[in-house]
């Protein structure tokens, strides 16, 4: 019987396949239009769905957040800066994590910290998503089709 019981599990072992990444190839870029854009002020969270002329449309999730990293249209960054002195976190960076995770990518620098916490979510998704072929490439970089 011992026997009959480990030729049973070796025969289900050597039958399960193995486990394999899975690569998700999104044809997003520059010319992509997003519309059903949602950036909430007050919040970090932002969504959109974007597609290419040809293509599905795909839900973007993302989250813009403040830092006293400077930068300019369309820049991007692997890290921010922030600080102990949250009055300098004047410039709005935003980063796609859904469906995949993109570099922080520059969207637009407040007057006040203030303006900066409440609005760049909403900044990300309208104005820089929805407006700049820069902003998209950027954002979209690391996506394949």
């Amino acid at each position: 019987m011992r026997k009959h019981l480990i030729i049973a599990g070796i025969i289900c072992a050597a039958s399960i396949p193995p486990a394999t990444a899975v690569t998700k190839c999104v044809a997003l870029g520059r010319y992509a239009t997003c519309s059903n854009n949602s950036g909430l002020t007050g919040t970090t969270n932002w969504s959109a769905t974007c597609k290419t002329s040809n293509g599905p449309s795909v839900p973007i999730l993302g989250i813009g957040v403040c830092s006293n990293r400077e930068g300019s249209d369309a820049d991007t960054s692997a890290a921010l800066n922030t600080s102990e002195d949250v009055t300098t976190h004047t410039h709005c960076w935003c980063r796609m994590t859904s469906p995949a995770v993109s570099d922080w990518v520059f969207a637009y620098t407040f007057y006040n910290a203030n303006d900066c916490a409440w609005q760049c979510a909403f900044y990300c998704a309208h104005s820089s998503l929805a407006a700049s072929g820069a902003f998209r490439a950027a954002i979209f970089s690391n996506l394949s089709d």
